[in-house]
């Protein structure tokens, strides 16, 4: 048991991660209600929260397994005994046909390669491991990363359909151009439903030319609320929705009030007006961008108000609060609740201000 439950939050060491509970709590039982009207699977991308404890919530609130993007992040659940795992990535190098294998032996598995190149060292190992390992193609519906081009989706389904050690199971697609396109509801909007058509479309036309396709799955908080909507989609993936951040509150697809997430940190020197240094640099914060276009790494939402205009690796440089003084307490709103995570080796739920639990993070990586 940790030393610390019990403990008010200004009792804990910083940089620390709290998540609200009750919030996290509202995210997962809303984000479960909006699947199940929507009539699609909820499969949660699970680094956001790398926490075993989110994930039986996840699951007990009706979500039919987890997504993940790394070899650490596969062999944590399934070592976690959880029983559905979509890994999300192309299986590239021994490591992560190793992991694979390894995996797929203890749970069910998923995969998502985006070429024939990127699957055949993983199918030559299934086959002569003597298992079948499910095979998701991703489809580049316009985030412009990995995927690939719809019209060659079909060629490449056909060429995949056919090895051995393998099964296609479906296509996939992360539409995160939808959190790029910004604050316009809108334009998140059609941008999500255009993404989905065009992955449906792709699912349609494999399918035509003799290859079945059992799901069709999106993946993206920002899009969560347009592309599960068309018809033909069978799964959501969401992450980030589990404790918000500072990003999506920024373009409107979080509300402030549900942003589980935030990092204390203590006031550390004063002795420039401005800025106040803070114990919350990049190594507590993670250096991931911020979509107010200010170069912020995160935004105070305690009382003194400012935000955290940039850091070193245990410094944080804070401009704009009011009234602080060495040794007092804040709470920060990161940029990005994903990579923050990863950051951190554990994370304390708390309640009124009051620490309730101490999970670990797992998989990190």
């Amino acid at each position: 048991m940790s030393q610390y439950i019990g403990s008010t939050i200004n009792e804990l060491p910083s940089p620390a991660v709290l998540i609200e509970q009750e919030v996290l709590h509202r995210n997962i039982d809303e984000m479960a209600a909006h699947a199940n009207r929507l009539g699609v699977a909820l499969r949660p991308h699970w680094k956001t929260s790398k926490t075993n404890e989110v994930a039986k919530l996840q699951l007990a609130a009706g979500a039919i397994g987890h997504t993940v993007a790394t070899a650490e992040e596969a062999l944590a659940l399934a070592g976690a005994g959880h029983p559905d795992i979509f890994w999300a990535y192309p299986p590239v190098g021994p490591h992560r046909v190793q992991t694979a294998i390894e995996v797929a032996k203890r749970t069910r598995l998923i995969v998502g390669p985006d070429s024939i190149e990127s699957l055949r060292p993983l199918a030559t190992s299934a086959a002569a491991a003597g298992i079948e390992i499910d095979v998701r193609l991703e489809i580049d519906t316009g985030v412009r990363r990995t995927g690939v081009h719809p019209d060659q989706a079909v060629q490449v389904a056909l060429e995949m359909s056919a090895l051995a050690g393998v099964r296609f199971e479906g296509v996939f697609m992360h539409e995160g151009h939808v959190q790029g396109v910004g604050a316009d509801p809108e334009l998140r909007q059609r941008t999500g439903e255009a993404a989905a058509r065009l992955l449906v479309e792709t699912a349609e036309a494999i399918r035509a030319a003799g290859v079945e396709v059992e799901s069709v799955s999106v993946g993206s908080t920002a899009g969560v609320r347009s592309a599960p909507l068309i018809r033909g989609v069978t799964e959501a993936r969401p992450g980030t929705y589990v404790y918000g951040d500072e990003n999506q509150v920024s373009i409107g697809t979080v509300a402030p009030e549900d942003a589980a997430m935030t990092v204390l940190s203590r006031v550390i020197s004063v002795e420039r007006a401005q800025p106040v240094l803070i114990d919350a640099g990049i190594k507590a914060m993670s250096s991931d961008g911020s979509m107010h276009g200010d170069g912020r790494i995160g935004t105070v939402v305690s009382a003194s108000g400012g935000i955290v205009s940039m850091g070193h690796e245990e410094h944080g440089f804070l401009h704009g609060s009011e009234g602080l003084s060495v040794g007092d307490v804040i709470r920060i709103r990161p940029n990005h609740a994903c990579g923050l995570s990863n950051m951190h080796s554990r994370v304390f739920l708390v309640h009124n201000e009051v620490v309730v639990a101490e999970w670990p993070v797992l998989g990190r990586h």
